[in-house]
């Protein structure tokens, strides 16, 4: 195992178990250490000696409760780190999923003007296939002229007809007319007939 690979495992016991074992067992010491001493019936010099002994392992123990301060203060700050990472984080789910939505929208926009661009050219090729307006105009103008001719034409056709009909009623009554004077009037003989019938009679009789 390497060195850095050593230093990062104690690293983690430390900031994970903070020591807490080791300084129970310090205060532990420390504690009988200072009640040996409080009892203790030795000279001075050796009173002296464990006095200076328990001084150091208190400061000992103020050296590893600043240096637990310390890890909490970091554990603190990484952990309002991580809080602040995780907002983000929140911030940015949140953004992607208002990104995703207006995405969908801007799909489905996308998808009628599709639509409806195809259905443009759809049409435009339908129109392209019959002739212009004002060829079509023209055309209708035309037709309409033509129309009116015919209706002139037939007008006077009608009125002509019409007028024969009259004028064909009109003979009709003159003839009845002169029809009647012919039936009015007295037989006329005719000499030639007569001389003839005379002669044959004349004949008849020899």
């Amino acid at each position: 195992m390497t060195a850095a690979s050593e230093d990062a495992i104690i690293r983690r016991k430390l900031l994970v178990e903070g020591e807490s074992g080791l300084d129970d067992r310090r205060f532990g010491i420390l504690l009988k250490d200072y009640l040996r001493w409080a009892t203790s019936d030795e000279t001075p010099e050796a009173n002296d000696a464990a006095c200076q002994t328990i001084l150091e392992k208190i400061l000992q123990c103020e050296n590893a409760m600043d240096q637990a301060l310390l890890i909490q203060l970091m554990n603190m700050e990484q952990s309002n780190r991580y809080s602040e990472l995780l907002e983000e984080i929140d911030k940015s789910i949140e953004t992607a999923r208002i990104d995703i939505t207006n995405q969908r929208e801007r799909l489905k926009t996308a998808r009628v003007i599709r639509k409806n661009r195809q259905e443009y050219h759809n049409l435009a090729k339908i129109v392209q296939e019959y002739p212009e307006r004002q060829e079509s105009l023209r055309k209708l103008q035309k037709m309409r002229t033509e129309l009116n001719n015919l209706e002139n034409t037939n007008k006077m056709y009608d009125e002509r007809i019409s007028l024969r009909k009259k004028q064909f009623h009109l003979f009709l009554v003159a003839l009845r007319d002169l029809q009647k004077l012919v039936e009015q009037d007295d037989p006329i003989v005719d000499l030639d007939s007569q001389k003839n019938a005379g002669v044959d009679e004349a004949m008849d009789t020899s």
